[in-house]
């Protein structure tokens, strides 16, 4: 290994699963026992890294941290990891030539173009267009998800399409609910180019009114369409895999229902998700993964 790597401290802390009562925590419930502990170790490694914009003040510590990242998983990919997630991940002894045994190690775009994403977000945090934040999307969560079906057995071109696109919609639907958290913090997650077509000033969000405008209304139903339009195209294609790959993917599809019914809350909100950040309760989020889970939902 390079002996002028950096070493940065990061944390270690590996929870056994994800936040008791959020989405990927009963997404995670649907995952066969032997698949398990690599999807909550990819949610870990996502978690952690995808954190850091949030999380570290001041940008140029959180680029160092994200570099560290880059610098960890190329290590990794090369068979020798030094953080416990790209352990679990790229196990050293099969890193290289075994992508039975570690089918992430031989993905290496898929890591870097995440860590690309969030620096990125760290310097961007207004979009000029929606092509921008539509790459952004694609690098972060859309490359995640993608991942994730390559863990869950769905490896065809197609299946890791169909995921890619419900990861899309999965982090429209994300941004749409924290709207306004996001905008407060200083990260306004639409387009200069959709505000203006819909008359929506910038500080609409960033510092609401107790009662939003006239175009509002407009602008919201625009941005849940979107979203809609990508989940609902994701499990389509979904739908048209072969039965072992649409039974591999069948936590995916629940968390993309999940995200179709938390749009639906927010499409009822009018302009409370311009005050807060609004989630569905465990309870749905748990009915919902049964639903699909009988076949009830697809």
């Amino acid at each position: 290994m390079n002996s002028s790597r950096p070493t940065l401290p990061v944390s270690t802390h590996r929870h056994p699963l994800p936040p008791v009562g959020s989405s990927l925590y009963y997404t995670l419930q649907m995952v066969p026992s032997s698949r398990r502990a690599a999807l909550r170790d990819w949610w870990q490694w996502w978690h952690e890294v995808s954190s850091i914009p949030f999380d570290v003040q001041d940008p140029g510590v959180a680029e160092t941290k994200l570099r560290w990242w880059i610098q960890e998983v190329q290590a990794g990919a090369q068979g020798q990891p030094t953080h416990p997630l790209t352990q679990a991940l790229m196990p050293p002894t099969t890193a290289q030539n075994d992508t039975a045994k570690a089918p992430l190690a031989g993905e290496l775009p898929l890591w870097l173009n995440q860590i690309e994403g969030l620096i990125t977000l760290i310097h961007q945090t207004r979009w000029l267009d929606a092509a921008a934040l539509q790459h952004h999307r694609n690098q972060t969560t859309a490359a995640a998800t993608e991942a994730a079906a390559v863990l869950l057995g769905a490896t065809t071109p197609a299946a890791r399409q169909a995921a890619r696109q419900l990861g899309l919609g999965c982090r429209q639907t994300h941004q749409l609910a924290r709207l306004g958290q996001d905008a407060r913090a200083g990260w306004v997650h639409v387009p200069v180019d959709v505000l203006q077509k819909h008359e929506v000033r910038a500080h609409e969000l960033t510092k609401p009114a107790p009662k939003s405008g006239e175009h509002w209304p407009a602008l919201l139903t625009y941005l849940c369409d979107q979203a809609q339009a990508q989940l609902l195209g994701g499990l389509t294609a979904i739908r048209a895999l072969s039965r072992p790959e649409r039974r591999a993917l069948r936590p995916l599809v629940a968390l993309a229902q999940m995200q179709l019914a938390l749009l639906d809350e927010i499409r009822a909100s009018e302009d409370r998700v311009l005050h807060e950040r609004l989630l569905l309760t465990p309870v749905r989020k748990w009915w919902i993964s049964a639903k699909v889970r009988l076949g009830l939902l697809h």
